[in-house]
């Protein structure tokens, strides 16, 4: 009888470790998930952000050093908040922050002529 109680016991105790471990998997992908959304859209924001400071401080400069400087300001406020991103993705975020503003300005354009 007690043998019989402690085999149904060890059942219990391995299907909850297994349920508790595939639990754990599904909140660690959800966290993975979410934290990665927020990472992009706080790297978007921060690209456009970039954009305009290098285009106010750096106004003397041409082009590639204007986006060179963006592109570092990037870098140090992702690596200030903990970040780890790539150069091709910064380039891509400053990249994308500078067409929308060009877009942007050449839609304000059309609606005043």
């Amino acid at each position: 009888m007690i043998e019989a109680l402690l085999i149904t016991l060890q059942l219990v105790l391995i299907v909850g470790l297994i349920w508790m471990r595939r639990w754990k998997m599904r909140a660690f992908e959800y966290y993975e998930t979410k934290s990665t959304a927020i990472q992009r859209e706080w790297l978007r924001l921060v690209g456009v952000e970039a954009y305009y400071y290098a285009e106010r401080t750096y106004h003397n400069y041409d082009g590639p050093a204007k986006l060179n400087e963006a592109i570092k300001y990037v870098l140090d406020r992702a690596e200030g908040q903990g970040l780890i991103v790539t150069y091709p993705e910064v380039r891509a975020v400053v990249e994308r922050a500078c067409s929308e503003v060009s877009f942007g300005k050449q839609k304000v354009k059309r609606s005043i002529s």
